[in-house]
């Protein structure tokens, strides 16, 4: 579990998101607010044997229709490994990474729905069937989004970045950090978001204290950092690690599955 919490089961505790949104911001979809925490369900799955993606999906599809008849939609998103940090002798530890996001409400009433109905468990028995997943929590926070971009773009690229602060360093220097990042680049640096992930329960593999998510629409986006990067960033990069050691970024593709009420 150590290699896979390599690329997707990052923490940060952070809060200084709230303290960047104007007060008319835009909302995401399932009216969830950016200046909020968010719920954050990882599942890293394998298929299993003789499954297919095309078999997965239609589990997929049942479910977000059950979601969709139980008042239990949730933003759903599912990742590949792209550019990870795994090698042929260390291989990369699932087939993919599934994200089920919402406010904290709407998970609770949703897993009760799903473990105590029939429906839910029936759908349940049949997930089992194609896909072996490992379940866990977390809290998602919005450091910075072109909220409009990820209310509508179905398939990008995505970046974790495992860190854990140095002796000495707080979650407060760690925030004004954040938030000096975003004062600096107010319209990104070819990334449509940024975000941090606290995770809660089932994490204590994972390859740092925190870690940072960010989203682009294309690998244009991407290499607009690295141009960036090239010319000069690394050194505001080299500052930060000054305050936390950090794996260096893993690089996945994102597909948007479902949106509450799409």
């Amino acid at each position: 579990m150590r290699k896979i919490s390599q690329v997707v089961l990052g923490s940060i505790l952070t809060f200084a998101s709230a303290s960047v949104l104007a007060d008319d911001h835009e909302m995401f979809a399932g009216d969830m607010d950016p200046a909020e925490p968010m719920s954050l369900q990882a599942q890293i799955c394998n298929l299993n044997d003789g499954v297919s993606l095309d078999d997965y999906n239609k589990v997929t599809e049942k479910y977000r229709k059950w979601a969709k008849k139980n008042d239990a939609e949730v933003a759903l998103f599912r990742q590949f490994p792209m550019m990870t940090h795994n090698n042929p002798s260390n291989p990369y530890p699932a087939n993919f990474v599934e994200f089920l996001v919402t406010d904290f409400q709407n998970a609770g009433t949703s897993w009760d729905k799903w473990m105590s109905t029939k429906q839910g468990q029936k759908l349940a028995a049949e997930w089992a069937d194609v896909g072996t997943c490992h379940i866990k929590m977390g809290a998602l926070f919005t450091q910075w989004a072109d909220v409009e971009a990820i209310n509508t773009d179905n398939d990008r690229i995505v970046t974790w970045n495992w860190c854990s602060r140095r002796e000495g360093v707080t979650h407060d220097d760690l925030n004004k950090a954040h938030a000096a990042v975003v004062e600096e680049y107010p319209d990104g640096l070819g990334n449509i978001g940024w975000f941090t992930l606290y995770p809660n329960i089932g994490g204590a593999d994972a390859a740092g204290e925190f870690a940072h998510v960010v989203v682009y629409p294309d690998m244009e986006g991407l290499m607009q950092h690295q141009e960036w990067f090239a010319k000069g960033g690394w050194r505001s990069r080299m500052d930060y690690y000054q305050m936390a050691d950090c794996t260096g970024e893993a690089l996945m593709t994102e597909q948007v599955l479902g949106r509450p009420g799409a």
